[in-house]
């Protein structure tokens, strides 16, 4: 199942893509703000820093969880816009939207 939402987050809109995957699997979450994106552990860090994406990596096994759990890394480049280790992902977020 394949669910894409409008997510608010601290008043600015952000769109969920969510994917369940079959088998009881983990699943695959990215929340895309304004200037990049929240990612799940299934998408690939090397890769966006490769690419120059601005993107943050954070648990969670649905959009509110990784909204609320504390991030797990970021490209220099979302280092670059203001996100800092500690934060949530809702906290980084609104500096990806700011």
């Amino acid at each position: 199942m394949i669910k894409i939402d409008r997510i608010n987050i601290n008043g600015a809109d952000a769109e969920g893509i969510f994917i369940q995957n079959p088998g009881g699997h983990a699943n695959m979450i990215v929340i895309q703000c304004k200037k990049g994106y929240l990612m799940c552990g299934y998408l690939n860090m090397a890769t966006a820093e490769k690419l120059e994406d601005v993107a943050v990596l954070v648990g969670g096994a649905d959009f509110e969880a990784v909204l609320a759990n504390p991030i797990k890394g970021m490209t220099p480049a979302a280092a670059a816009l203001g996100v800092k280790e500690g934060m949530t992902g809702a906290e980084a977020a609104a500096v990806l939207n700011a």
